[in-house]
């Protein structure tokens, strides 16, 4: 009878933990897909309860976390991927750990902290295991790289994923930009034709043969990279848009305006900046803010080069109070270049202000970054006489 009871016991016990994987397994499945369709909130809440009924699975806790990588939910995603991440040689912890890490380096690269991203992503490539996830984490070390401009290595690695993994034009276009801004400019030209042969219906590439054929001071060759876009079959609305942007880049900004109008009703955000540029152009100052705002507003990537447009507008209408946040946003995103222009326009707004106290508080700061630039030091002797200068007028 003991032993009958006994087998009756484990009989339920086996129901309800069958039971449970099988309900555990269900909401998971029902995450993948609601993932895969974008839909991040449904993805998060069917892998959140499949954890409820089995914490055990690694996987549902990896994939939680990229579904609040969807939601912009960074930290709560390290929760989840820290849960997973473990001190062990076995083959199994080695996997979850590097999809773990790969998770962890996406969240941080959304959160522009690109330094760190790479940092995990290095850590994952570091696991020999899973070798088919290195492809997607070398790429996203690559765009890492660039972003905190470091282009010689970002070279090195999309020349690494072509080694290992053969050429493909999105990456073959990402080192051509990396050579380009290193001032490789021959091999910039030879990736971008490469690109462009193997996926000739792409703007993109046809845009950044443009900036560096220009860079190069070949007007005429960059117009002729403009017409070959031309050429391209538009069917799509993201066609229509791309073939705004090369109206614009060709200076027929009638034109341009009307199309990239369109294309923002059709829910391109990014042709506000366009429309922006073209009233900048035309030195309608007030309207080209507008649109810049209009670009934030309407959920466009915080680019630095945007609050350094909106900020030149305000200082061109001698509106410099008003630039100064503007220009402060703007900082906090940029990285090298960017950032020191940004700063030098920092310093000129408290300058035109006559607050020279701030301007060298800022001057002194820049120069701390950029010690060698030689008409910041002659500025600082300037900021330092006006600053003496106006101690002595105040306390006489």
């Amino acid at each position: 009878m003991k032993k009958l009871i006994f087998y009756i016991g484990l009989f339920f016990v086996m129901i309800f933990l069958t039971t449970g994987c099988s309900k555990s397994g269900g909401y998971y499945r029902s995450g993948k897909n609601y993932f895969i369709s974008g839909d991040y909130h449904k993805a998060a809440e069917n892998f959140s309860l499949s954890i409820t009924k089995n914490p055990n699975k690694a996987e549902y806790y990896i994939d939680y976390g990229m579904a609040l990588i969807g939601l912009g939910q960074y930290q709560e995603a390290f929760v989840q991927f820290d849960k997973v991440i473990m001190d062990k040689k076995i083959t199994i912890v080695l996997k979850n750990n590097k999809r773990a890490l790969r998770g962890k380096g996406i969240a941080y690269f959304m959160m522009q902290d690109f330094q760190e991203a790479i940092n995990q992503f290095d850590k994952a490539l570091d696991i020999n295991v899973l070798s088919e996830l290195d492809l997607d984490i070398l790429y996203y070390k690559g765009r890492a790289l660039t972003n905190i401009g470091d282009f010689k290595e970002a070279a090195a690695t999309y020349s690494r994923i072509i080694d290992q993994f053969g050429q493909d034009a999105q990456v073959l276009a990402d080192r051509a930009y990396t050579y380009h801004k290193s001032g490789e400019y021959v091999e910039g030209l030879n990736d971008y034709d490469k690109a462009i042969t193997l996926q000739s219906d792409k703007f993109d590439y046809y845009f950044g043969k443009y900036y560096l054929l220009m860079d190069m001071g070949k007007p005429n060759e960059a117009q002729e990279v403009l017409r070959q876009a031309e050429e391209i079959k538009i069917i799509t609305k993201a066609d229509k848009y791309n073939l705004a942007k090369v109206h614009f880049y060709q200076g027929l900004y009638d034109q341009a305006i009307y199309e990239l109008s369109e294309s923002a009703g059709n829910g391109f955000v990014e042709a506000n900046f366009y429309i922006g540029e073209i009233y900048n152009h035309k030195k309608d100052y007030p309207t080209a803010k507008y649109y810049y705002e209009k670009y934030i507003e309407e959920g466009g990537v915080p680019l630095p080069w945007i609050y350094s447009q909106i900020a030149s507008c305000l200082m061109k209408t001698g509106e410099y109070k008003q630039a100064i946040p503007y220009l402060e946003t703007g900082i906090n995103y940029a990285h090298n270049d960017m950032k020191r222009e940004l700063l030098k326009s920092l310093i000129i707004v408290y300058e035109n202000l006559g607050d020279f106290e701030n301007a060298l508080i800022k001057l002194e700061s820049y120069l701390a970054s950029y010690p060698g630039d030689e008409d910041a030091k002659r500025e600082e002797i300037f900021l330092k006489s006006r600053t003496k200068e106006f101690s002595t007028t105040n306390n006489p």
